[in-house]
């Protein structure tokens, strides 16, 4: 088929999903870690919060209670609480003034910033050991999979 990308047999996948979710147990350390060294502290319910709006743009507040898999009066809350501290917006939408849309203070990007930034550290500082070549073949290959995420056509 013109434009098919061959795809990796059944247990080179299986192999790939198994290292992948090792290496992702590590990284969620590495994340904990982080979050735990930004000022303030950033609980795991705030800290998602925060990375799901700042990752997904014009996100409103049912989007925000169905990514949470809680209620709307819970995500209101939660939010009203950030907004309190400064970390969030919740915005009418014009068109619609029922519709509350979030988006992050400069407070809130600086926090969210800080947290990847510590988190990218962490995750270069357990890195380091790496045969150059092995980082270079690993890079290659975590874009291609966040690629593979990006279109999935291809799945």
């Amino acid at each position: 088929m013109e434009g098919h990308r061959s795809r990796p047999p059944a247990d080179t996948l299986r192999e790939a999903a198994e290292t992948l979710a090792a290496s992702a147990e590590i990284v969620t350390e590495i994340s904990a870690e982080a979050a735990a060294a930004v000022d303030p502290r950033l609980p795991p319910h705030r800290l998602r919060i925060l990375l799901l709006i700042g990752r997904r743009r014009g996100l409103n507040l049912t989007g925000l209670a169905r990514s949470l898999g809680v209620t709307m009066p819970r995500a209101s809350r939660l939010c009203a609480s950030m907004e309190s501290d400064g970390l969030i917006e919740r915005l009418p939408v014009r068109q619609d003034r029922r519709e509350i849309r979030l988006v992050l203070t400069a407070r809130g990007s600086t926090l969210l910033a800080d947290y990847r930034a510590l988190r990218a550290d962490g995750i270069a500082d357990a890195m380091r050991g790496m045969p150059r070549e092995a980082c270079a073949e690993l890079l290659a290959g975590l874009r291609s999979f966040v690629s593979s995420l990006a279109d999935p056509g291809d799945r």
